[in-house]
């Protein structure tokens, strides 16, 4: 309990973060690249953060059907994941945010009896990166309309790299996940 109030202060912190850093955006011009970098760069850690915690604490994979988990369309899911290079990602990942075993292991540990942790954790991961890549994508056309183009653009970028990407490979776990369910289906039959 005292867990899930910690993540909710710590998600209402960040939205009043966000709201602040909007509203200075709004009220300065900003001209060095590097500092309109870093901005865009702090926004998306500020929005996503706010999902993250939020999906730390509160079951957030239930906002969606299950029919929107299940994969329809591999062969697409597979070719994005590969035009993408998500590999090059998942293998970033693994030598850095996920280096440790012992988190990896929280995630999945391996056995049978592990894969439904690993789906529910998958969805966990998934909204907790969808739902910022909506909000951020919004932030992205916003500043166009406000004519800050390059904090667009690296809003975007950033929201791609810290968001996009992480939800095509929580959905590439989980079209393999299905495929493994099938082919234990069809053994025990």
């Amino acid at each position: 309990m005292i867990k899930k109030i910690l993540l909710s202060i710590a998600s209402i912190f960040l939205i009043l973060q966000s709201f602040n850093l909007l509203s200075l955006i709004q009220n300065i011009e900003i001209e060095s690249v590097p500092v309109i970098f870093l901005i865009a760069w702090i926004l998306n850690i500020f929005i996503t953060g706010i999902f993250a915690f939020l999906g730390f604490a509160y079951p957030t994979q239930k906002l969606f059907p299950l029919s929107y988990y299940v994969i329809h369309n591999s062969k697409r899911l597979k070719a994005v994941y590969k035009f993408m290079r998500i590999d090059l990602f998942r293998k970033f990942l693994l030598a850095t945010f996920w280096k440790s075993k012992g988190m990896r292991k929280k995630y999945f540990d391996g056995k049978k009896s592990g894969l439904p942790n690993l789906i529910k954790q998958s969805k966990k991961s998934e909204i907790g990166h969808l739902l910022p890549f909506i909000v951020l994508s919004f932030l992205s056309i916003y500043f166009l309309l406000l004519k800050l183009f390059v904090l667009s653009i690296f809003t975007m970028l950033w929201n791609v790299l810290g968001n996009l990407l992480p939800i095509i490979l929580q959905r590439h776990h989980r079209m393999r996940i299905q495929l493994i369910h099938k082919r234990n289906s069809r053994l025990s039959k």
